[in-house]
């Protein structure tokens, strides 16, 4: 069921494995009120940030999502990326504390 008063969702270093981390993206992915949505300081592997990258693709009402120090790798950070450019809500990404080698900078540059 969905949850129709939960505006903001804080997960960061709770333990999450990455399969259940992929069941709560699927979830906010078709989540119509949450806002905010908060992983920092969580290890997202390239498949969940896979997944992250399809939920910013399909969630029409998420604001802003954290992923501080989440150790995403380049290839993981390209596909949330690729979610951020077709995403007309969010307003605030924040990618602090992780690795951004030069094609990932070139994606961020061309996403903004």
């Amino acid at each position: 069921k969905e949850n129709k008063t939960l505006k903001k969702l804080k997960l960061g270093n709770c333990g999450l494995q990455p399969e259940g981390l992929e069941e709560v993206i699927k979830g906010v992915q078709v989540n119509t009120k949450l806002e905010t949505l908060d992983l920092s300081d969580y290890t997202i592997d390239n498949k969940s940030a896979s997944c992250l990258g399809m939920m910013l693709k399909e969630n029409k009402t998420l604001k802003e999502l954290h992923l501080w120090g989440c150790s995403l790798q380049p290839k993981g950070l390209e596909e949330v990326i690729k979610g951020v450019q077709v995403n007309t809500k969010l307003e605030t990404l924040d990618l602090s504390e992780n690795t951004i080698d030069n094609k990932s900078a070139s994606c961020l540059g061309m996403m903004l």
